[in-house]
């Protein structure tokens, strides 16, 4: 299909949902903040077919449309974090965040941690994999790939010091447990965070 042969040029999906995994190997339920059209659900879910995984996606017409697997125990809602939370659903063992943050106005970023922070299970973890601004071509060519691709006049990559200081302001107290590269790109960042609570 067209459009995985078009992401997999940014990033590679299975080794991000096998990175994630293996750092929450216990997770049984998993929520995705930002879950799209369902690619990175489906990653997850052929590393974990045994997982109970929640998509949201407030942006996206049809969340989770073009996800190919077994349906069962996977659900898309096109709802905001906060309009879970006000449902009071029970907490998650994982928390993905995959390329959202840049798609998320400035002034919200760390509301959407802070959520997602309220949406996880104590001992659980919250992973976020963004773009890192690192200059340079393969920053232009993704910045216009999320800016024309998706329609987003709102895309900005952080460099590693604002994300950083981000999720240490929207999460205080949180363990990192994990910082790894996912390929085929460098600037593909991951970070994972444990809640000690």
């Amino acid at each position: 299909m067209a459009i995985e042969v078009y992401r997999g040029m940014f990033i590679d999906l299975d080794c991000l949902a096998r990175t994630v995994l293996s750092v929450v190997p216990q997770a049984k339920r998993v929520l995705e903040i930002g879950c799209g059209d369902g690619a990175m659900a489906a990653a997850l879910r052929r590393v974990r077919p045994d997982v109970e995984l929640v998509g949201l996606d407030p942006g996206t017409p049809e969340p989770g449309r073009m996800f190919v697997g077994d349906r069962a125990g996977v659900t898309f809602r096109g709802i905001s974090t906060a309009q879970l939370l006000a449902e009071e659903p029970a907490p998650f063992d994982l928390v993905v965040l995959c390329d959202v943050l840049h798609h998320v106005a400035e002034s919200e970023r760390e509301q959407v941690l802070r959520e997602a922070a309220q949406l996880t299970a104590a001992g659980g973890t919250v992973a976020v994999k963004e773009w890192e601004h690192r200059g340079g071509p393969g920053t232009a060519v993704a910045y216009c790939a999320d800016r024309y691709v998706s329609g987003d006049a709102t895309v900005r990559f952080m460099p590693r010091g604002e994300l950083d200081g981000m999720l240490a302001g929207a999460l205080p107290g949180w363990e990192v447990t994990c910082e790894a590269w996912i390929p085929p790109r460098r600037a593909n960042r991951l970070v994972t965070l444990r809640r000690l609570d």
